[in-house]
């Protein structure tokens, strides 16, 4: 018998379950990535890399996480027009997230890299780690 993935039948609790766990998982693996690179800089590095490591992961989940939250308000259309049996609907929405998100990602490492210096000011990095910050 196969699970039929229709929020819109049935108990709601396990379907909710099955969609929230590989965000949750995806989350969870971004923080544990900033918490990697620490460990390794300050096995290794100085405590301006650590710095430098610990600012840039804080700014990195900033964007990671506002980016999250967009592709919930996807995920919201898409379930709308599916609840309403309005399957026409979903082509639209799909390419045009990806063509948001396209656009989205390039516009993101744009800013990111030409603000990467007031970024690290505005996250209070040391003055000594700043440079290494913006690398």
């Amino acid at each position: 018998m196969q699970d039929n993935q229709n929020f819109t039948e049935g108990s709601i609790f396990k379907k909710m379950l099955k969609f929230m766990l590989p965000i949750l998982g995806a989350l969870v693996l971004q923080a544990m990535y900033g918490a990697v690179d620490m460990l390794i800089v300050g096995q290794f590095g100085s405590p301006e890399g650590i710095s430098a490591v610990t600012t840039g992961s804080g700014i990195v989940n900033l964007a990671t996480f506002t980016v999250c939250g967009l592709t919930m308000g996807v995920t919201v259309l898409i379930g709308r027009y599916l609840g309403e049996k309005k399957e026409e609907k979903l082509s639209e929405v799909i390419s045009g997230a990806v063509a948001f998100f396209g656009v989205l990602a390039l516009a993101v490492t744009v800013l990111l890299i030409v603000f990467a210096l007031p970024l690290a000011q505005i996250m209070q990095a040391p003055k000594d780690a700043e440079a290494l910050t913006v690398q």
